[in-house]
């Protein structure tokens, strides 16, 4: 027995330093395996705060537009609409931004963001209006309907909105009249409700005129409720300097400027957070198998 002990001593004291090695390395992953559940949790309550950050910016860009009321009645956004075009380089659209004829020459492309999950299945409404039609000083024929079309549904891969339905009215594109100042160019999303074919094809088809076109009205008709998510831009004519400010019915506010070509660091605003909280904790997750 004393051969023993003394046989166990001396090991004990020769490999003490296993010991504290391995205390270390049980007390780093006990503290790791804790503090994970905590740094998600601060990861996902940033995301949210920058998502709200990002549907206020789009609501005070709204209403200094005069979007409302010159479009809606309220508008208190749900959802993020984020908007590219790419008839000529790929531009995002930020809410007020000045575009060009040529720039908005092709249908866009939209993507719908929101701080939930879609369930499968949902469909959605879009439109695209001009309140500034023939010009902002004078908007008798306004709204002009750009577009308007049911049944997107959205790529969960992406959050594109994407259907296989002819659109009500195909999307045309931006034509401001030679020396008119930059028109207002409004794009919604509405949530599709049940019988939404049925009861639209009442009021808009592929030979109802454009002019004089009412968002609100014909979402009260068609049960579309508050639009989910909006944006806009504006485009003048050609060769124009006119002013995007105005005064009187239907003005519109600066344009906010114009987007560097091929800038589509925000076609689906947001995943840059999702991104930085995989990183992270792909980096944490490295550190601890290297421990171990």
């Amino acid at each position: 027995m004393t051969i023993l002990y003394q046989s166990f001593h001396t090991f004990s004291h020769q490999h003490s330093y296993l010991k504290r090695f391995m205390t270390a390395r049980l007390f780093f992953i006990f503290m790791m395996l804790t503090t994970l559940p905590v740094a998600g949790l601060l990861l996902a309550a940033t995301a949210s705060a920058q998502f709200a950050a990002e549907l206020n910016n789009v609501t005070q860009a709204v209403n200094q537009a005069k979007v409302v009321p010159d479009v809606l009645s309220s508008f208190n956004p749900r959802a993020l609409l984020n908007v590219t075009f790419n008839a000529t380089q790929a531009v995002n659209v930020t809410p007020g931004i000045l575009l060009t004829m040529e720039q908005t020459a092709q249908e866009p492309q939209f993507f719908f963001l929101a701080n939930q999950t879609i369930p499968a299945g949902i469909q959605y409404v879009l439109s695209i209006v001009d309140p500034d039609a023939p010009t902002p000083q004078n908007t008798s024929i306004s709204q002009f309907r750009h577009m308007l079309g049911g049944g997107f549904v959205i790529d969960n891969a992406t959050g594109m909105l994407t259907n296989n339905t002819p659109a009500l009215s195909d999307f045309v594109p931006p034509t401001p009249p030679q020396g008119s100042d930059p028109h207002r160019y409004v794009m919604l999303a509405y949530l599709q409700p049940p019988n939404f074919d049925g009861m639209a094809s009442q009021f808009v088809n592929a030979s109802t005129d454009r002019q004089n076109f009412n968002i609100t009205a014909f979402a009260m008709q068609t049960n579309l409720s508050e639009p989910l998510a909006a944006n806009f831009f504006f485009t003048g004519p050609s060769n124009s300097s006119g002013n995007a400010s105005s005064s009187g019915t239907g003005s519109a506010a600066s344009p906010s400027g114009t987007s560097p070509a091929g800038d589509t660091g925000n076609a689906v605003p947001g995943k840059q957070i999702l991104g930085g909280m995989t990183a992270v904790l792909g980096v944490v997750w490295g550190i601890l198998l290297v421990q171990l």
